[in-house]
């Protein structure tokens, strides 16, 4: 970043003749993180000035990449890290995927491709599928300026749970939506289906913390396990759902 910005202040272009060079973060770090898209060189007499709001700084804030580049960085990551942890992995390109599907006779799904992408040609499939879906880690409006409309956000935990938490309630596996200072939350299923509008702290059962990504009806593996991790630190917008991994 220091050299992107040419060790030079971005507010007064060193005209403070101030030597000191610190990092400043253009929207809070809980927001935006470490990104350098997010950072900016600024003297220490400009970031401090900025800190306490008596300097603002006229700077356009990007909206992200485009959603092919970034699934583009997200397919390379995955590959990458897997291939590091010893395993063999190849990647594919949709028109292949698509041409083996129809030679097969196989209706399109995101299963269907997986099985495709994997080699798969008669052999029985399994029925177990399973849903993914990536939530924010904070809420960003408690990083903001103005607070005044959330003045009564319920605290982080509740009885010991909180927003995302996998819970078992009734023998039925469901996600903590919603929650409550009383103790009675919003229970869902990871598609949005609604369990309980008010389920009662006392008849949950924990079976896993909240995490970025969300993950129902999965059974644990160490190639699931090292993706979960892998996509959890990369700074994900998307709140797709997706069924199947097209991964080979």
């Amino acid at each position: 970043m220091l050299h992107r910005d040419n060790h030079t202040c971005q507010a007064c272009k060193g005209k403070s003749k101030d030597p000191i060079l610190e990092t400043h973060h253009i929207v809070s770090r809980q927001i935006g993180g470490d990104a350098p898209d997010n950072l900016l060189t600024l003297c220490q007499t400009c970031h401090e000035k900025v800190t306490k709001g008596k300097l603002k700084l006229d700077i356009q804030i990007t909206k992200g990449f485009k959603t092919e580049t970034f699934m583009s960085i997200v397919r390379w990551k995955l590959v990458n890290t897997l291939r590091d942890a010893g395993n063999i992995v190849n990647h594919t390109y949709g028109y292949i995927t698509k041409f083996d599907r129809i030679a097969l006779g196989l209706e399109k799904s995101h299963s269907t491709d997986a099985f495709v992408i994997a080699g798969g040609t008669m052999q029985k499939r399994s029925s177990l599928t399973f849903l993914i879906k990536q939530v924010r880690k904070c809420n960003r409006k408690l990083f903001k300026g103005d607070r005044s409309h959330i003045k009564n956000t319920a605290a982080r935990f509740i009885h010991g749970f909180r927003r995302f938490d996998k819970v078992l309630w009734n023998n039925i596996e469901c996600f903590v939506f919603g929650r409550r200072k009383t103790g009675y939350f919003d229970l869902r299923t990871l598609d949005g289906t609604k369990i309980h509008a008010s389920g009662n702290a006392k008849e949950l059962i924990l079976l896993e913390t909240a995490n970025t990504l969300l993950i129902a009806n999965l059974k644990r593996g160490t190639l699931l396990h090292t993706l979960k991790n892998v996509v959890s630190g990369l700074s994900l917008h998307s709140t797709e759902y997706y069924e199947g991994y097209d991964i080979n």
